[in-house]
């Protein structure tokens, strides 16, 4: 009862947060410009008390965090900010105890691992996919979102752990940066490279394909134009996971590529 009353008390010390607020909570930065509010300050403060509180109880870390946000999931961003300062050294035991609790809100979990630069982009990925496998897409999108330089690592470590996801993977990563789609094509063949017979059939969806109805000389020009440049990518970067030429080829058909320019595509430097 003691234990209870007294977290009572403190919750009473947390401002009320309406539905609205709670849908957008943390925005991916980077972690030399992350700057928490002082409304988040204070809230922090509280639960940090909140987490002493209940260590002396002897609760473990990542006990404290599961009440904590199975009560107070709005304040993802004020409880990990005092845990992971708390007790940065257990911020794998911390991630995964968040997002068991509130798998809802992985992202933003995810996010504020990133943001306050608790570990690598590629490991807290990693522990944040393995919790939670069925939001790998957005958390590599998320996770593109803040360390774009990473992205081919962040979607290689994503795949590897959960393959099934594969190509949710590449297509979100490639939305979140198309100009790196030659490197997640790449990164996600090296990691996956049994997409069997389906895989030149989920390269061309990935391509897409340029519409002709209702269009305009000059607008579908642009579009097939950009189509091309979407295979041309894709194509560098299944060569560079060592697709063989003739699903290359099948892919390039598709697009007016001839023979001789795929041949003269060759794997990126970088």
């Amino acid at each position: 009862m003691k234990l209870l009353s007294r977290a009572i008390i403190l919750s009473l010390l947390i401002s009320p947060v309406s539905l609205a607020a709670q849908q957008t909570l943390v925005e991916p930065t980077d972690p030399e410009l992350y700057q928490p509010s002082a409304e988040i300050i204070r809230l922090a403060k509280t639960y940090d008390r909140m987490l002493g509180y209940y260590a002396k109880r002897n609760f473990s870390s990542t006990r404290s965090v599961r009440v904590l946000l199975s009560n107070y999931p709005q304040h993802v961003e004020p409880i990990l900010y005092a845990a992971f300062e708390r007790e940065p050294h257990l911020y794998r035991h911390i991630i995964r105890a968040a997002i068991h609790a509130e798998p809802g809100f992985t992202r933003d979990i995810m996010t504020m691992a990133l943001n306050m630069d608790m570990a690598d982009p590629a490991e807290i990925v990693k522990i944040a996919v393995e919790a939670e496998p069925s939001y790998a897409d957005d958390i590599v999108s998320t996770a593109g979102k803040s360390h774009p330089e990473e992205l081919e690592d962040i979607v290689r470590v994503a795949v590897q752990i959960e393959p099934q996801m594969a190509y949710s993977i590449m297509r979100s990563a490639s939305d979140q940066q198309p100009g790196k789609l030659e490197s997640i094509v790449a990164a996600t063949l090296e990691a996956v490279p049994a997409f069997g017979n389906y895989l030149a059939t989920s390269l061309m969806d990935l391509i897409g394909f340029a519409g002709t109805d209702d269009v305009t000389d000059t607008s579908r020009s642009a579009e097939q134009i950009h189509q091309r440049e979407r295979a041309m990518q894709v194509l560098r970067g299944a060569r560079r996971a060592g697709v063989g030429n003739d699903q290359l080829q099948i892919i390039a058909d598709n697009y007016g590529i001839q023979l001789s320019e795929l041949n003269s595509v060759e794997p990126a430097s970088n």
